[in-house]
Protein backbone atom coordinates (compact mmCIF):
# COMPACT_ATOMS: atom_id res chain seq x y z
CA UNK A 1 0.00 0.00 0.00
CA UNK A 2 0.83 3.82 -0.37
CA UNK A 3 4.06 2.94 2.01
CA UNK A 4 2.86 5.46 4.69
CA UNK A 5 -0.27 3.45 5.55
CA UNK A 6 2.42 1.42 7.48
CA UNK A 7 1.99 3.52 10.17
CA UNK A 8 -1.67 2.66 10.79
CA UNK A 9 -0.60 -0.92 11.74
CA UNK A 10 -0.21 -0.98 15.67
CA UNK A 11 2.81 -3.50 14.83
CA UNK A 12 4.69 -1.96 12.06
CA UNK A 13 6.54 0.90 14.51
CA UNK A 14 8.78 3.23 11.49
CA UNK A 15 7.43 6.79 11.68
CA UNK A 16 8.36 9.75 9.71
CA UNK A 17 6.39 13.10 9.86
CA UNK A 18 4.74 14.66 7.36
CA UNK A 19 1.61 15.38 4.82
CA UNK A 20 3.02 12.98 2.57
CA UNK A 21 1.90 9.65 5.17
CA UNK A 22 -1.05 7.92 4.12
CA UNK A 23 -3.98 8.04 5.87
CA UNK A 24 -7.67 6.55 5.11
CA UNK A 25 -9.00 8.51 2.44
CA UNK A 26 -12.37 10.78 2.32
CA UNK A 27 -14.13 8.62 -0.02
CA UNK A 28 -16.35 11.37 -1.52
CA UNK A 29 -12.92 12.83 -3.20
CA UNK A 30 -12.29 8.97 -4.32
CA UNK A 31 -15.99 8.23 -5.69
CA UNK A 32 -14.19 6.95 -9.14
CA UNK A 33 -11.73 4.32 -7.53
CA UNK A 34 -12.18 0.70 -8.37
CA UNK A 35 -10.99 -2.47 -6.36
CA UNK A 36 -9.77 -4.95 -8.89
CA UNK A 37 -10.36 -8.76 -7.89
CA UNK A 38 -9.17 -11.72 -9.70
CA UNK A 39 -10.29 -15.29 -8.94
CA UNK A 40 -11.46 -13.94 -5.75
CA UNK A 41 -8.43 -12.00 -4.05
CA UNK A 42 -7.95 -8.10 -4.42
CA UNK A 43 -5.09 -7.86 -6.71
CA UNK A 44 -5.16 -4.00 -8.16
CA UNK A 45 -6.59 -0.44 -8.41
CA UNK A 46 -8.09 0.83 -11.32
CA UNK A 47 -10.38 4.32 -12.22
CA UNK A 48 -13.66 4.48 -13.41
CA UNK A 49 -13.35 6.69 -16.58
CA UNK A 50 -16.98 5.73 -18.42
CA UNK A 51 -20.44 4.03 -17.10
CA UNK A 52 -18.97 0.60 -18.30
CA UNK A 53 -15.40 1.14 -18.23
CA UNK A 54 -12.34 0.75 -16.02
CA UNK A 55 -8.66 2.04 -16.73
CA UNK A 56 -6.36 -0.21 -14.80
CA UNK A 57 -2.84 -1.40 -15.61
CA UNK A 58 -2.05 -3.95 -18.12
CA UNK A 59 0.18 -6.08 -15.33
CA UNK A 60 -3.13 -6.75 -13.56
CA UNK A 61 -5.20 -8.37 -16.54
CA UNK A 62 -3.30 -9.95 -19.14
CA UNK A 63 -3.62 -13.40 -19.94
CA UNK A 64 -6.41 -13.51 -17.43
CA UNK A 65 -9.59 -14.46 -18.72
CA UNK A 66 -12.38 -11.77 -18.45
CA UNK A 67 -14.52 -13.96 -16.58
CA UNK A 68 -11.74 -14.50 -13.49
CA UNK A 69 -11.75 -10.68 -12.81
CA UNK A 70 -14.97 -8.21 -11.11
CA UNK A 71 -14.26 -5.31 -9.44
CA UNK A 72 -15.63 -3.43 -6.66
CA UNK A 73 -16.95 -0.18 -6.54
CA UNK A 74 -18.89 2.53 -3.96
CA UNK A 75 -16.89 1.35 -1.33
CA UNK A 76 -13.86 2.46 1.10
CA UNK A 77 -13.78 -0.68 2.45
CA UNK A 78 -11.58 -3.18 0.92
CA UNK A 79 -14.29 -6.42 1.45
CA UNK A 80 -17.63 -4.55 2.25
CA UNK A 81 -20.03 -2.55 0.90
CA UNK A 82 -20.17 -1.25 -2.72
CA UNK A 83 -21.25 -2.79 -5.94
CA UNK A 84 -19.14 -6.27 -7.07
CA UNK A 85 -19.75 -5.69 -10.89
CA UNK A 86 -18.45 -8.28 -13.29
CA UNK A 87 -15.52 -7.39 -16.30
CA UNK A 88 -16.90 -9.26 -19.46
CA UNK A 89 -14.04 -8.22 -21.58
CA UNK A 90 -10.64 -6.47 -21.69
CA UNK A 91 -8.60 -4.83 -23.56
CA UNK A 92 -4.41 -4.70 -23.24
CA UNK A 93 -2.19 -2.64 -25.25
CA UNK A 94 -1.07 -5.00 -27.44
CA UNK A 95 2.75 -3.47 -26.84
CA UNK A 96 2.54 -3.67 -22.89
CA UNK A 97 5.96 -5.24 -22.01
CA UNK A 98 6.78 -4.54 -18.27
CA UNK A 99 6.47 -0.97 -17.73
CA UNK A 100 6.31 -0.19 -21.58
CA UNK A 101 2.75 0.44 -22.52
CA UNK A 102 1.18 -0.74 -19.28
CA UNK A 103 -2.44 0.06 -19.62
CA UNK A 104 -5.74 -1.70 -20.19
CA UNK A 105 -9.14 -1.36 -20.46
CA UNK A 106 -12.08 -3.34 -18.61
CA UNK A 107 -15.62 -3.25 -19.79
CA UNK A 108 -18.19 -4.28 -17.44
CA UNK A 109 -21.14 -5.96 -17.24
CA UNK A 110 -23.11 -3.29 -15.77
CA UNK A 111 -22.59 0.44 -15.65
CA UNK A 112 -20.77 1.23 -12.43
CA UNK A 113 -22.08 5.13 -12.13
CA UNK A 114 -24.42 5.97 -9.23
CA UNK A 115 -25.30 7.90 -5.78
CA UNK A 116 -21.95 6.48 -4.96
CA UNK A 117 -19.72 6.20 -8.25
CA UNK A 118 -18.73 8.78 -10.36
CA UNK A 119 -16.12 8.70 -13.50
CA UNK A 120 -13.51 10.60 -13.54
CA UNK A 121 -11.99 12.78 -16.30
CA UNK A 122 -8.93 12.28 -18.23
CA UNK A 123 -5.88 14.89 -18.06
CA UNK A 124 -5.56 16.81 -20.93
CA UNK A 125 -2.04 17.43 -20.16
CA UNK A 126 1.35 16.52 -18.41
CA UNK A 127 1.29 16.93 -14.72
CA UNK A 128 4.61 19.34 -14.57
CA UNK A 129 7.60 18.37 -12.62
CA UNK A 130 7.31 19.69 -9.06
CA UNK A 131 3.80 19.44 -9.17
CA UNK A 132 1.62 17.12 -6.17
CA UNK A 133 -0.88 14.48 -7.56
CA UNK A 134 -2.11 12.56 -4.78
CA UNK A 135 -2.29 8.88 -5.36
CA UNK A 136 -4.73 6.14 -3.19
CA UNK A 137 -5.59 2.24 -2.86
CA UNK A 138 -5.67 -0.87 -1.15
CA UNK A 139 -2.04 -2.51 -1.40
CA UNK A 140 0.05 -4.01 0.92
CA UNK A 141 1.11 -2.05 3.80
CA UNK A 142 4.71 -2.49 3.86
CA UNK A 143 7.51 -4.49 2.44
CA UNK A 144 6.97 -8.38 2.94
CA UNK A 145 3.81 -7.35 5.09
CA UNK A 146 1.57 -9.06 2.80
CA UNK A 147 -1.56 -7.53 4.72
CA UNK A 148 -3.83 -5.22 3.02
CA UNK A 149 -5.46 -1.78 4.89
CA UNK A 150 -9.14 -2.06 5.26
CA UNK A 151 -10.14 1.24 4.40
CA UNK A 152 -8.70 2.84 1.64
CA UNK A 153 -5.41 4.89 1.89
CA UNK A 154 -4.17 8.54 0.24
CA UNK A 155 -1.21 10.27 -0.07
CA UNK A 156 0.72 12.40 -1.50
CA UNK A 157 3.67 12.37 -4.18
CA UNK A 158 5.72 14.64 -6.17
CA UNK A 159 6.50 15.16 -9.97
CA UNK A 160 10.31 14.47 -10.93
CA UNK A 161 12.53 15.02 -13.32
CA UNK A 162 12.42 11.83 -16.14
CA UNK A 163 16.43 11.92 -16.45
CA UNK A 164 17.46 12.48 -12.89
CA UNK A 165 14.81 9.03 -11.99
CA UNK A 166 16.35 7.25 -14.65
CA UNK A 167 19.79 7.46 -13.55
CA UNK A 168 18.41 6.56 -10.20
CA UNK A 169 16.60 3.35 -11.27
CA UNK A 170 19.40 2.64 -13.99
CA UNK A 171 16.85 2.16 -16.46
CA UNK A 172 15.90 4.10 -19.70
CA UNK A 173 12.20 5.47 -20.35
CA UNK A 174 10.60 8.38 -21.86
CA UNK A 175 7.18 10.15 -22.35
CA UNK A 176 5.09 6.57 -21.71
CA UNK A 177 6.45 6.89 -17.52
CA UNK A 178 5.61 9.65 -15.23
CA UNK A 179 8.10 9.11 -12.10
CA UNK A 180 7.15 10.72 -8.88
CA UNK A 181 9.36 10.85 -5.01
CA UNK A 182 8.33 12.58 -1.88
CA UNK A 183 10.31 11.31 1.18
CA UNK A 184 8.61 7.83 2.05
CA UNK A 185 5.73 8.07 -0.12
CA UNK A 186 5.53 4.93 -2.58
CA UNK A 187 3.34 2.55 -3.90
CA UNK A 188 3.14 -1.00 -3.08
CA UNK A 189 1.47 -4.90 -4.67
CA UNK A 190 -2.14 -4.45 -4.72
CA UNK A 191 -2.17 -0.33 -5.49
CA UNK A 192 -0.86 -0.85 -8.84
CA UNK A 193 -3.18 0.13 -11.67
CA UNK A 194 -4.59 2.61 -9.29
CA UNK A 195 -4.52 6.40 -9.71
CA UNK A 196 -2.14 9.15 -9.32
CA UNK A 197 -4.80 12.26 -9.27
CA UNK A 198 -3.97 16.38 -9.67
CA UNK A 199 -6.75 19.35 -9.96
CA UNK A 200 -9.63 16.42 -9.91
CA UNK A 201 -7.77 14.46 -13.33
CA UNK A 202 -6.43 11.18 -14.08
CA UNK A 203 -3.27 11.58 -14.64
CA UNK A 204 -1.37 8.75 -13.87
CA UNK A 205 -1.84 4.98 -13.39
CA UNK A 206 0.50 2.93 -10.48
CA UNK A 207 2.89 0.32 -12.35
CA UNK A 208 5.97 0.53 -9.94
CA UNK A 209 6.89 0.97 -6.40
CA UNK A 210 10.52 0.63 -4.70
CA UNK A 211 10.94 -1.43 -1.24
CA UNK A 212 7.41 0.11 -0.23
CA UNK A 213 9.66 3.50 0.45
CA UNK A 214 11.80 1.69 2.23
CA UNK A 215 14.71 2.37 -0.37
CA UNK A 216 14.71 6.39 -1.22
CA UNK A 217 13.99 5.32 -4.91
CA UNK A 218 11.03 7.10 -7.16
CA UNK A 219 8.02 5.39 -8.04
CA UNK A 220 6.60 5.06 -11.39
CA UNK A 221 3.01 5.73 -13.27
CA UNK A 222 1.89 5.27 -16.93
CA UNK A 223 1.95 9.27 -18.26
CA UNK A 224 -2.03 8.66 -18.90
CA UNK A 225 -1.93 12.16 -21.29
CA UNK A 226 0.90 10.26 -23.48
CA UNK A 227 -2.10 7.63 -23.81
CA UNK A 228 -4.61 9.56 -24.44
CA UNK A 229 -5.52 8.85 -27.99
CA UNK A 230 -5.77 4.90 -27.44
CA UNK A 231 -7.48 5.20 -24.61
CA UNK A 232 -10.27 7.42 -26.79
CA UNK A 233 -10.03 5.14 -30.25
CA UNK A 234 -10.62 2.10 -28.10
CA UNK A 235 -13.07 3.59 -25.81
CA UNK A 236 -15.04 3.91 -29.04
CA UNK A 237 -14.39 0.12 -30.01
CA UNK A 238 -15.79 -1.23 -26.77
CA UNK A 239 -18.69 0.71 -26.74
CA UNK A 240 -19.47 0.32 -30.46
CA UNK A 241 -19.15 -3.82 -29.86
CA UNK A 242 -21.06 -4.22 -26.94
CA UNK A 243 -24.05 -1.89 -28.13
Amino acid sequence: MLLASCIVLIFFLRSTPGIQLAVDASFKFWKFIASLWVNGYQECGGSVIDDHVVLTAAQCVKGIPAKNITVRVGTPSINRGGEIIQVTATVVHPNYKEWDNDIALLWLESSALSDRVSKIEITNSEPNEGEYPSNAGWGETGLEVYVMPKLLQKGVTKVKNRENCSEELIEPFGKEILCTHYKDNDICPGDYGGPLVLANKLVGIAVQGHGCGHVNLPSLYVNVFHYRKWIDQNLKKLKKNKK
